[in-house]
């Protein structure tokens, strides 16, 4: 049998049209201008078979023989016992089962266990002043779209205070906690920024009925603070961001709005694990400094009374409310 390629001499890129012949049993033989190259076949280095890629056949004076990939060819290299192991996989429907299944339980292992320990363990590496820089910047933003709180003066230090002495009598914390006030038309809300800062909603402290209540509201906060969950949000997010860019090939256009999507879903189950610990922390701290976390369940009720959109409990970044009622009362 005879095949037909491209033949290049030793140490040149000239190219010349060629034959190789493979009917011989040891022996291949290289016709190429003229002059005929022959030599044992063990001592031809032939690349292995790799998809659709070319086949090499580098002879031992340099010279170099390559054919593009055929029926021909590739029944040839299977006799002489010449299929790589991808090239065998390829062909395998069994094998390409296993490869999905082995890939995707990496991407799952990766994402449910690694993820979250890399990210947390980045959290907790990186400087406080890191995190204050990050918190004052985010807050830089929201105030673009923030209002300056109306709550008087006094009834926003009185609460600083109470903060104040709640503290001592809890852990300390990896950052001093901060507590400002602000004013928007998101409703009655609460956000704990990267750093120690601690931001209420004028329409959350209307919301509460007593100080217990917004009080089990801000030890939620706290709780987040404590567990450095922001933090470790931001890493885990950015990880998710780049890892969705280096999968997809491209960050613009249509594949950046599939990213963000994709990122907001895999970022939730992380988010309701969050608000979960929170919970704990601040049912914890209610039991200590008021003996009870019942005012805690009285707040979620009133969140839920408020909660005017019917979002699917899969779909909400938070536990389902009726759960973290339970959870505050058991």
């Amino acid at each position: 049998m005879r095949i037909q390629g491209t033949a290049f001499p030793p140490r040149s890129s000239v190219r010349y049209e060629a034959e190789l012949d493979v009917s011989q049993a040891n022996f291949l033989s290289l016709r190429v201008d003229g002059d005929i190259i022959s030599c044992q076949k063990q001592d031809v280095e032939i690349s292995v078979p790799v998809g659709n890629l070319p086949i090499r056949f580098a002879f031992p004076d340099g010279w170099v023989f390559v054919v593009e990939r055929s029926a021909e060819v590739s029944a040839w290299l299977k006799r002489n016992s010449k299929s790589g192991f991808v090239d065998k996989i390829e062909s395998n429907v069994m094998a390409w089962l296993v490869a999905v299944v082995v890939c995707l339980g990496v991407v799952l292992g990766g994402y449910f266990y690694a993820l979250p320990w890399v990210s947390e363990k980045v959290a907790q590496s990186l400087p406080d002043s890191v995190s204050v820089s990050l918190g004052n910047k985010i807050l830089e933003t929201f105030d673009n779209n923030w209002q300056a709180s109306e709550l008087p003066l006094e009834q926003q230090q009185a609460i600083r205070q109470r903060v104040t002495q709640h503290l001592q009598q809890l852990d300390p914390l990896p950052y001093p906690v901060e507590i400002i006030f602000r004013s928007s038309d998101i409703g009655a809300n609460a956000f704990a920024l990267p750093g120690g800062k601690v931001i209420l909603l004028d329409q959350l402290v209307e919301l509460a009925a007593n100080e217990q209540q917004l009080d089990s509201i801000i030890l939620h906060e706290i709780g987040h603070v404590h567990h450095r969950h922001m933090m470790e949000k931001l890493v885990h997010s950015s990880i998710l961001s780049v890892g969705v860019a280096l999968l997809t090939g491209e960050s613009s256009g249509i594949v950046d709005n599939l990213a963000g999507v994709g990122v907001f879903f895999l970022s939730n189950g992380h988010s309701r694990q969050a608000e979960s610990e929170a919970d704990h922390f601040a049912k914890q701290a209610m039991v200590k400094i008021y003996g009870s976390s019942e005012p805690m369940a009285e707040m979620f009720e009133l969140f839920q009374q408020q909660d005017s959109l019917d979002v699917p409990e899969w779909l909400n970044s938070h536990p389902d409310f009726e759960q973290r009622i339970q959870a505050a009362r058991d």
